[in-house]
C-alpha cells in the first residue's frame, strides 16, 4: 500500500492521470496530496474514482467533529479568508488538550497568521480558474500540524517576472519568493506594497525557529526544506500551478506572535502598524 507524505509526494504525481482506480492502493495520505487531488479533479472536471473510503472521506467538504483534519476549503478571493483561517485553526486547536492557555493562544495566533498569509497569496497571485484549496491536520503522536494550500494557476515564475526580470526559471522564482520583502503584487497601501512580501518569508522564519519543514512546488520544480537543509528537484511529472505545504511541532513554539512580528518581520516598525501591512 502506498504511503504519501510531504517527503515523497513527487513520486505520486503520475497517479493524477484520470485513470479509474488510480488511488485505490493508497494506505496513508497526508493533506498535501489530498488537497492536490481535489484541485486536480476540479480543474479537470473529474469525479474521484476510487474504492478507498479513507480518501473519499478526507476529500469531502463536510465538517466532522473530533476529527484531526479539517475539511478542504476553496479559496478564490480575499473575501471571507479571515473566517476560513479562524475555522481551520479552531478545528486544529481542539486537539491540543495539554497546552497552557497562554501557549494555546500563541499557537492560535501562529496558525491563523500563516493560514491567512498563504491563502492571501493564492487569492492575489494564482490566476487559477478553480481557485485554491486549503487543508490542515494535527498529528497527535508527533504533536505536529501540517497545512497545505494548492492551486492550478500560473505559478511562481510568471508572477515574479512582473517585478524581477532577472528571474529565469521556477527554481529561482521560488527562492526569490522566500526572501524578505519580495512580492509580485502591484497593489499599494500608504506607499507600501499591500501584503508586502512577508507570506513565504514569514513561513520560512517560523519553520526555522520551530524545526519545521516545508515543500513548495511550482510547475516543474520542487523545493523542500527539512533538517535545516534545502533540496531542489525537477519533476518528472509536472504539477500545473503551486503547492505550498508546511509542518511544525507544538513543543517548539517559544515566541508569542507580537514578538515574532517585531523581531523577524518588521524590525523598527511598531506592532500597532499591523493593519498597514497584513
Amino acid at each position: 500500500m502506498k504511503k504519501i507524505t510531504m517527503f515523497n509526494v513527487e513520486k505520486f504525481l503520475n497517479l493524477m492521470d484520470g485513470k479509474k482506480g488510480a488511488f485505490n492502493d493508497i494506505g496513508w495520505i497526508e493533506p498535501i496530496y489530498i488537497a492536490m487531488i481535489r484541485a486536480y479533479l476540479d480543474d479537470n472536471r473529474l469525479e474521484i474514482s476510487t474504492n478507498n473510503s479513507y480518501i473519499k472521506q478526507m476529500i469531502g467538504n463536510d465538517f466532522q467533529k473530533y476529527k484531526t483534519y479539517t475539511p478542504i476549503e476553496n479559496v478564490k478571493t480575499r473575501m471571507g479568508l479571515e473566517k476560513i483561517s479562524t475555522h481551520l485553526s479552531s478545528i486544529i486547536l481542539q486537539n491540543f488538550q495539554n497546552l497552557s492557555p497562554v501557549d494555546k493562544k500563541d499557537l492560535e495566533h501562529y496558525l491563523q497568521y500563516l493560514f491567512l498569509e498563504l491563502m492571501n497569496n493564492v487569492a492575489d497571485h494564482s490566476h487559477s480558474s478553480v481557485g485554491g484549496y486549503v487543508m490542515a491536520q494535527y498529528y497527535p503522536i508527533n504533536k505536529k500540524v501540517q497545512f497545505v494550500v494548492t492551486d492550478r494557476g500560473i505559478a511562481f515564475l510568471e508572477n515574479m517576472k512582473l517585478n524581477f526580470l532577472d528571474v529565469r526559471n521556477e527554481e529561482e522564482a521560488i527562492y526569490k519568493a522566500l526572501e524578505k520583502g519580495v512580492t509580485s503584487t502591484k497593489q499599494k497601501m500608504y506607499g507600501q506594497e499591500k501584503n508586502a512580501g512577508y507570506g513565504l518569508y514569514a513561513m520560512f522564519e517560523i519553520l526555522k525557529m520551530t524545526g519545521g519543514h516545508f515543500v513548495i512546488i511550482s510547475n516543474d520544480t520542487l523545493v523542500r526544506y527539512a533538517n535545516e537543509e534545502f533540496e531542489t528537484k525537477k519533476l518528472e511529472n509536472e504539477w500545473k500551478g503551486v503547492v505550498v505545504a508546511f509542518e511544525f511541532f507544538e513543543a517548539n513554539i517559544n515566541y508569542n506572535m507580537d514578538d515574532f512580528k517585531r523581531n523577524y518581520l518588521w524590525g523598527s516598525l511598531a506592532v500597532e502598524e499591523d493593519e498597514d501591512y497584513f
